[in-house]
């Protein structure tokens, strides 16, 4: 089978005040951006639907608060008895995927037909939560979820001399994320390193450059991709030069290419993966670092679920400052995972189906 069988395009919805929302479990985070709240305030649920929600231990201040306030917002559209938490410690990252896990097992009865809203998930936290869900339910459909930002940083006032190379890189804007603590390597993500091929690193490079620097000094590459996002819409055309400004440094001392990918759509990123892979896997071991965009990061976890002998990586900052947050709230998209067994795998899948706004 495939890997460009088991998902669907992503598709935008239509939305006026409300939208249907096919599924009877929801799994999302309690996280700090206007955007994640957006399904939770205007979806409409099946009835008995339940709402597992992710909460960050991560010592930021006011993340408690936070998490009160989508606790009680989940408790008034899903009733109290419904709205279920799974702790993501900072200090122990690893434990989302056992926590999560006992949460479904639990519940298994009602959680059937699952959406994913990866809307406010870091990226180890959306790839862990897509394995469990689709071991937890192999014979299933998943629905991705994700709503865009109507404000990112950094903005272009902000780098109109990085732009223009009349300054240093030294000088870039502050991001949500604060420095590199770790290159984050979980087990059920380690794949196979033999001991004497060489490294291919593929990158979905974003702006936050000390990750991308992080990962690169970690894994010391042979081989580097570089896959800078391009956004969907053209007043944002601007940022995939930045971020190639930002990264050209690591283009040099060692074999590097580059490409552009979108930042939405899934299929874009896995062509570009699944190219790269079938010329450099007899010679070289590939470790995938998504540090870009969520719906890269929903690529990466598809790509290594097709190929798992390919390593995920994933550079973990010392904390974040919500202060840099995205800000407001852009447009909303779905995509179908289609059922991991291919015994059950859905018909549409051999079609490539594009789901219709809705």
């Amino acid at each position: 089978m495939s890997i460009n069988q088991l998902f669907s395009d992503v598709s935008q919805w239509a939305i006026s005040d409300h939208f249907e929302i096919s599924c009877n479990a929801i799994i999302m985070a309690a996280g700090f951006e206007d955007r994640a709240f957006k399904i939770l305030d205007e979806g409409r649920f099946r009835s008995n639907s339940v709402c597992i929600l992710l909460r960050f231990r991560n010592g930021v201040e006011g993340n408690g608060i936070m998490f009160k306030k989508y606790f009680s917002r989940a408790s008034e559209v899903f009733g109290p008895d419904n709205v279920f938490t799974v702790d993501l410690p900072s200090d122990e990252p690893s434990f989302l995927s056992k926590n999560l896990f006992e949460c479904l097992r639990e519940n298994g009865s009602q959680v059937n037909d699952i959406a994913v809203d990866v809307s406010g998930m870091p990226a180890h936290a959306i790839c862990q939560v897509l394995r469990c869900v689709r071991e937890f339910r192999p014979d299933e459909k998943q629905s991705i979820l994700y709503t865009a930002a109507k404000e990112y940083l950094p903005h272009k006032r902000d780098c109109v001399d990085i732009l223009a190379r009349k300054n240093t890189i030294d000088l870039m804007p502050d991001s949500l994320a604060l420095e590199m603590s770790e290159n984050l390597l979980l087990d059920e993500f380690r794949g196979y390193r033999s001991e004497n091929a060489r490294s291919f690193l593929a990158i979905f490079a974003g702006f936050e450059v000390h990750r991308s620097a992080g990962v690169i000094d970690a894994i010391n590459p042979s081989m580097l991709l570089l896959m800078y996002g391009q956004p969907g819409e053209k007043q944002n055309a601007w940022r995939i030069e930045l971020s190639k400004i930002l990264h050209e440094k690591f283009e040099t001392g060692r074999r590097a290419a580059k490409e552009e990918v979108s930042t939405l759509q899934i299929r874009e990123s896995i062509n570009i993966l699944e190219e790269y892979y079938h010329f450099m896997i007899d010679d070289y071991d590939m470790i995938l670092s998504p540090v870009g965009s969520k719906m890269q990061t929903v690529a990466s976890y598809l790509f290594w679920e097709q190929y798992g002998e390919i390593q995920l990586t994933f550079p973990i900052p010392i904390g974040y400052n919500p202060d840099n947050r995205p800000k407001g709230v852009s447009g909303s998209y779905i995509a179908t995972l289609y059922p991991k067994s291919t015994i059950f795998r859905d018909p549409a899948a051999d079609n490539h189906e594009v789901l219709e706004k809705l």
